[in-house]
């Protein structure tokens, strides 16, 4: 949004590394309390934003605020005593089962129903045509709708090239939710046939230290845990292929394939389930779907049919349409111009 003539001032939680990558961008950064102890989040970063958007609204002589739902109920009163119009960001609901996700759907829900109050927002931006109808069945939406769906910067990303044994790529996430064991599933398929693999992944979670122990008595399972966001690039490109088992769940139906987006940034071919938003990316010669819960074996026998195509080929092709369909400069268009609106411009 800088590089269209914004000027940004980003409040977020303290010590999570988003003022780092704030202020390299030339980005404002306020920062604010949240405690990382379960449950009670949301909490404090709510009171924090009632102490600091007041005297920030005051001084800033701003002319929109994007609103994620966790911050609603922090910032609502200021920004109507401001007169300042905002829109409510809703990226995820929330995802975990636990007593803290328990917590976290009160809050969201009670988010939406601020927002679509009489002095709520001026629409919403969501990150997927999926999550806005589902909003609209629940008959809470906020008009006019904005989707932004998860971009990323491709310049920031390099070509993977191929070399080296083969090597099954994952990055994100690794809950137990995205049921990220069935990877390690799929390698032991692989293994079995004899095939010469390793299986690369790396990411935070509540699996991670269960896949690290995995990892410990297979030598194709390479586990690294959580990389700082200027190494994702070049653990990506060191790939031939990325997988992605996830399951076909309600809040899976609802997400974005940022993932999706990274490596196809990166020129890797890929193997993900056939859930509604990877279907969403639509037919791409260099993505193969299979059916969430099908066999282990069934998974096995893509990755090796895939391996007989051309992946350079295949790669360079993810990549074009990266650069012209999933980068931040498209992604942003539509929130761009709605932005505009709210300011008069």
């Amino acid at each position: 949004m800088t590089k269209r003539g914004w000027d940004v001032t980003i409040v977020a939680p303290e010590g999570d590394g988003a003022e780092a990558i704030a202020k390299a961008g030339g980005i404002t950064f306020v920062g604010v309390k949240r405690s990382k102890k379960a449950g009670f989040g949301w909490l404090t970063f709510g009171s924090s934003l009632k102490r600091t958007i007041p005297s920030l609204l005051n001084g800033g002589g701003f002319d929109v605020a994007l609103v994620e739902w966790q911050a609603v109920a922090g910032t609502i009163s200021s920004l109507k005593n401001a007169g300042t119009p905002w829109l409510i960001v809703d990226r995820s609901p929330p995802v975990f089962r636990s007593l803290a996700g328990r917590l976290q759907w009160f809050e969201y829900q009670r988010a939406w129903r601020l927002a679509s109050s009489k002095n709520g927002a001026n629409g919403s931006v969501l990150k997927s045509q999926a999550l806005a109808d589902w909003h609209r069945a629940k008959q809470r939406i906020v008009e006019p709708t904005t989707l932004m769906e998860a971009g990323v910067d491709v310049s920031k990303f390099s070509v993977a090239n191929f070399s080296g044994p083969m090597t099954i790529i994952h990055h994100g996430q690794l809950d137990e939710e995205r049921e990220i064991e069935r990877i390690v599933h799929i390698g032991e398929v692989l293994s079995a046939r004899g095939m010469d693999f390793k299986i690369k992944i790396a990411g935070s979670g509540n699996r991670l230290t269960a896949l690290q122990k995995i990892a410990y008595l297979q030598d194709w399972l390479e586990v690294v845990g959580p990389l700082p966001s200027e190494k994702i690039p070049e653990f990506l490109a060191s790939g031939h292929l990325a997988i992605f088992p996830l399951p076909d769940s309600k809040i899976w139906r609802l997400a974005s394939p940022l993932k999706v987006r990274e490596w196809a940034a990166v020129g890797l071919p890929m193997i993900l389930s056939d859930i509604t938003p990877h279907r969403s990316v639509g037919e791409r010669t260099w993505i193969r779907l299979v059916t969430p819960h099908a066999p282990f074996d069934e998974w096995a026998d893509c990755v090796e049919d895939l391996l007989k195509e051309n992946l350079v080929s295949l790669g360079k092709q993810a990549r074009v349409d990266a650069e012209s369909e999933f980068d931040w400069n498209y992604t942003t268009e539509e929130l761009h111009a709605r932005l505009l609106e709210l300011k008069g411009g």
